[in-house]
């Protein structure tokens, strides 16, 4: 949890499990008024890092098209679209991040 002198609590994520490799980041959420200041980049890595730290291989989750800043902080943090399906008028976008992947040193920042 993220939490903000006066503000109380802005921003939150959790970890569910899917199998002995696979958990899923859910309910990411920043309180619009405290949005684009790093809380979600935040959080999203302390939930890799316990995922990793719990033995997991690989994080999925979702977010929709009309969430812009969640679907640049996860392109920003190296997660991959599996898939996408239309929910009545909403477009969710499946995706997945590999945890613990060997980077070739050719390629890293």
């Amino acid at each position: 949890m993220g939490e903000v002198s006066g503000a109380g609590l802005v921003a939150m994520g959790g970890l569910r499990r899917i199998d002995a490799d696979t958990a899923e980041m859910c309910r990411l959420r920043v309180h619009p008024d405290h949005q684009r200041r790093g809380y979600g980049a935040r959080i999203a890595q302390e939930l890799e890092d316990r995922a990793s730290r719990l033995g997991y291989r690989t994080l999925r989750g979702d977010t929709t098209l009309r969430q812009v800043a969640a679907l640049e902080l996860y392109r920003k943090s190296g997660w991959r679209e599996l898939r996408r399906e239309v929910r009545g008028e909403n477009v969710v976008i499946y995706i997945e991040k590999q945890l613990n992947a060997v980077v070739s040193p050719l390629f890293s920042r």
